[in-house]
């Protein structure tokens, strides 16, 4: 088994997530397999950056779990009395290595399609596996579970699939089980792209390597197509409640029992915050300036934090009233600006320290969603305001353009105008009059 992460690697961000979020160090297996794919693609999208990926990797793991669990507690009163958990869809393990540490694994199942996948977590975790399929019609489990969690398998699958997995999962599903899955909205669709009239749209596009993307690409639907795929899936009544950017604050997170008229106004839940860092500069060699907006669909946000090396720094409370968030985003996030001065230790280290700015949510829990070095802050921050002031001055050119254009057609039409006028009878008889008026002396009168 070869390992892209191994739990005795020295890594000052994993250390550092763990600390944040106090994991004691040896009570979570961190191993992630060679062939996860999804690492690769957090390190793709930190520019190849393996440490920040490492970080983004687990925080996301957990993120997702804790949103999952939400729902458990609401369901069964705590995760520990949820019963048998399927991890469908799970992958290498980047969310179930989570849910260990409240279910026992003798009562743990994942499944994927990636047989390895399976293996590995079985090997690692101690969990049972069940090796799944691509076509929906060939998978078969005699196990039957209290939760089904499945993360982004329903962004994937084209319309015939989607129908056909809800129809398998839901009868994998026990009396009083939930199923939970999550699905892109069409709030999160590309800029310009329209929903079709049928509630999916579905692209051959996928970051799988592996996978056809005719089976597994990208899909967007609303709220009122799985509202239909569920009703068309199920063999009785079923009651269906939509988590808006539920989990990781971009895809919807879907609840359904198998029964009618479940009552979900208890349930409570606490989405993961959006955080923007729209300034770091220095105010001064040992203090930096930061300020920007946080805010989220489903729960609240108190404060942002500032920690270095896990010493809190600072804390800005959150609700600056930001209208330029509120028209991009809604109402809701009128008041979400922040802004602090953040005390830099003496002679802190601008490489090797690990920076983390976390969101307090209603909870109190504080929510890790940024980290880097001091360094890294400073020149992301330069780069945002380089990329405005390209924006800014790409705006100003097209204006000065327009501008430009606007004076050239104005004097082409003076010039056109004037032409025409000279070339008119009544020019031509005005002109004869000034001669004649010139030639016999005649003056306005004053």
């Amino acid at each position: 088994m070869t390992l892209a992460f191994n739990p005795d690697e020295t890594s000052p961000f994993v250390r550092a997530f763990l600390a944040d979020q106090r994991i004691a160090e040896g009570s979570l297996d961190l191993a992630i397999d060679d062939r996860d794919e999804m690492l690769s693609f957090l390190v793709a999208a930190h520019e190849g950056d393996r440490a920040r990926a490492l970080f983004a990797y687990f925080r996301s793991g957990l993120s997702i779990a804790d949103s999952m669990t939400q729902v458990l507690r609401w369901r069964f009163g705590s995760v520990a009395d949820t019963g048998r958990l399927l991890d469908f869809a799970s992958g290498y393990g980047r969310v179930t290595r989570f849910f260990l540490r409240d279910l026992p694994a003798e009562r743990v199942w994942v499944s994927d399609v990636y047989a390895d996948g399976v293996r590995f977590q079985e090997e690692r975790f101690g969990v049972h596996g069940i090796v799944s399929t691509v076509r929906p019609e060939d998978f078969s489990s005699s196990e039957r579970f209290d939760a089904i969690t499945v993360t982004s398998l329903f962004t994937h699958l084209p319309d015939r699939r989607f129908v056909d997995w809800l129809r398998v999962l839901l009868g994998l599903l026990r009396p009083g089980g939930v199923l939970l899955f999550s699905a892109h909205g069409p709030e999160v669709l590309p800029a310009g792209v329209p929903m079709p009239e049928t509630g999916m749209l579905f692209q051959e596009l996928s970051e799988s390597a592996s996978l056809d993307t005719s089976d597994y690409g990208s899909t967007w639907v609303t709220e009122e197509y799985v509202r239909g795929a569920v009703a068309r899936a199920a063999d009785g009544p079923v009651s269906v409640h939509r988590l808006l950017r539920g989990l990781c604050n971009f895809q919807d997170l879907y609840v359904v029992t198998r029964e009618a008229g479940t009552d979900f106004a208890g349930l409570a839940f606490q989405g993961e915050a959006h955080l923007q860092i729209d300034e770091c500069t220095q105010a001064e060699p040992d203090t930096l300036r930061m300020r920007g907006w946080a805010g989220v669909i489903s729960g609240g946000v108190q404060a942002v934090e500032v920690t270095l090396d896990g010493a809190l720094l600072a804390t800005a409370p959150v609700g600056e009233p930001r209208q330029d968030v509120a028209e991009r985003f809604g109402e809701r996030f009128l008041a979400s600006g922040w802004r602090c001065l953040v005390p830099l230790p003496p002679a802190a280290p601008r490489r090797e320290a690990v920076l983390i700015v976390r969101v307090l949510d209603s909870r109190g829990r504080a929510q890790p969603l940024w980290a880097g070095s001091i360094e890294g802050a400073l020149l992301q921050s330069a780069r945002q305001e380089a990329a405005y002031l390209k924006i800014v001055l790409g705006d100003l050119r097209a204006h000065l353009a327009a501008v430009e254009a606007r004076a050239a057609g104005d004097r082409e039409y003076l010039t056109a105008r004037i032409a025409g006028m000279e070339a008119s009878r009544f020019w031509k008889l005005r002109t004869a009059w000034f001669h004649v008026r010139e030639a016999l002396g005649i003056r306005e009168k004053g």
